[in-house]
C-alpha cells in the first residue's frame, strides 16, 4: 500500500499595521494631561501677575534675586503695605486671627506682631485722611469724619452735620456724597487682613409710630453702608464684615446732647487680631444653650406667621412711614 500523504502546514504571520487602531494605546491622554496643567498653570501666573500692582511685583522680582529680600529693610515695607502677604489683602506666612495658618512667629513675640499690626493701621488712617484731603469732593467732609483707637483696635466714625446729613431723614437711603465717602474708606480697609464692625447710631428724636423705632432704622443704616462697603472696587472682601449692628441712640457721643446732629454716624472699627482671638476664645467657651436660642415661629390661623411672643408682625407698608416733624433721626 502506498504512503498516505498528508497535506501541508503552512504558518502565516500577520503584522498589524499603525493607524488608527494604534492610536488607542493611551500613551497620548498622558501627555495631553500635561499639556493642559501646563496652561492653566500658565494662565493662573498671568492672572496672577495683572492682579498685582507694580509694588507688589518690585517684591516679586526682588525675591527672585535675592532669596534674603524680605529680610531687608524694601522687603519689609513691601510686606507691611500688603498685610505681610503678596496679595492685597493676604496674610502670606503670619497666622490668622484663629491661629492657623503660616509660622507660628505672632504667638513667640505677640508683642512684636500688636506693634506692627498697630503701625499697619496707623498708616491706613493717614491713607484716609491724605485720601480726604486731595479729592476735592471729599474736602467738604473732612471734619466729619474722626478716627481713634479703642480697645478692639482702629474706629473711624462718619458723623452728621446739620448742613450735611449722611442719609435721607427718617430712613436708610443714602446721600450720594456718602457713597463716595463709604467707598473711598473701603478701598483702604479692604487692604487689611482684619475683620471689620460696622455700626449704625441715632440721635435721641423718636417716631411717632412705635412700630418702627430708632432701633430698626439704626440697623438699617448699618447694613445699607455693609453692601456700599462690599460693593465697591477694591472695597471689603467677601467675609471680611464681622458684625452689622444697629446701637439706635443707646451711645451718644462724649459731650453731646442726646439729640445733637452728631449722634446720627456710622462708625467703622477694624477688629485687631487679639481682640478678634478672644472674642472667638469665648464664644467656644460659653456656647449658646438650646433654651437661649430663639424658638421658631408658629403659624397662626390666618396663615401668617407670629413672632417669638406670638404676636402676628405688622404689614411692611406700616414700618416704612416717617415720622412727621421730629427732625428725624
Amino acid at each position: 500500500m502506498a504512503e498516505q500523504q498528508h497535506p501541508e502546514i503552512k504558518i502565516k504571520f500577520i503584522k498589524k499595521k499603525g493607524g488608527h487602531a494604534g492610536a488607542h494605546g493611551g500613551a497620548w491622554k498622558v501627555a495631553y494631561a500635561d499639556l493642559v496643567t501646563a496652561m492653566m498653570a500658565f494662565f493662573l501666573l498671568m492672572w496672577l501677575l495683572n492682579s498685582a500692582d507694580k509694588n507688589t511685583k518690585a517684591g516679586i522680582a526682588g525675591m527672585f534675586q535675592d532669596a534674603n529680600f524680605f529680610n531687608s529693610e524694601r522687603g519689609k515695607e513691601i510686606l507691611t503695605n500688603h498685610g505681610k502677604g503678596i496679595l492685597p489683602g493676604g496674610r502670606g506666612m503670619a497666622p490668622g486671627p484663629d491661629g492657623d495658618g503660616g509660622t507660628d512667629t505672632a504667638s513667640e513675640n505677640p508683642g512684636a506682631a500688636a506693634e506692627e499690626e498697630k503701625k499697619a493701621m496707623e498708616a491706613t488712617a493717614e491713607a484716609i485722611e491724605k485720601a480726604f484731603q486731595e479729592d476735592e469732593l471729599l474736602q467738604a467732609f473732612q471734619d466729619q469724619i474722626s478716627m481713634d483707637f479703642t480697645d478692639e483696635g482702629l474706629r473711624i466714625q462718619i458723623q452728621d452735620k446739620a448742613a450735611q446729613v449722611l442719609f435721607d431723614s427718617g430712613s436708610a437711603t443714602l446721600k450720594s456724597y456718602t457713597l463716595s465717602i463709604l467707598k473711598e474708606i473701603a478701598k483702604e480697609l479692604g487692604k487689611l487682613p482684619n475683620r471689620v464692625v460696622i455700626g449704625g447710631h441715632t440721635d435721641a428724636s423718636q417716631y411717632a409710630n412705635k412700630a418702627y423705632t430708632n432701633w430698626e432704622l439704626s440697623a438699617e443704616r448699618a447694613n445699607a453702608a455693609r453692601r456700599v462697603m462690599e460693593s465697591a472696587a477694591g472695597g471689603l472682601r467677601p467675609g471680611q464684615v464681622r458684625r452689622v449692628t444697629g446701637y439706635a441712640d443707646t451711645i451718644p457721643l462724649e459731650g453731646k446732647e442726646p439729640k445733637d446732629p452728631q449722634n446720627r454716624r456710622i462708625s467703622i472699627v477694624v477688629v485687631s487680631a487679639a481682640s478678634e482671638a478672644a472674642e472667638s476664645k469665648h464664644q467656644k467657651a460659653h456656647p449658646p444653650r438650646e433654651k437661649d436660642k430663639a424658638p421658631k415661629p408658629k403659624a397662626s390661623t390666618d396663615g401668617k406667621a407670629a413672632n417669638a411672643h406670638g404676636a402676628t408682625p405688622e404689614p411692611a407698608d406700616s414700618i416704612k412711614e416717617a415720622p412727621g416733624g421730629t427732625g428725624a433721626s
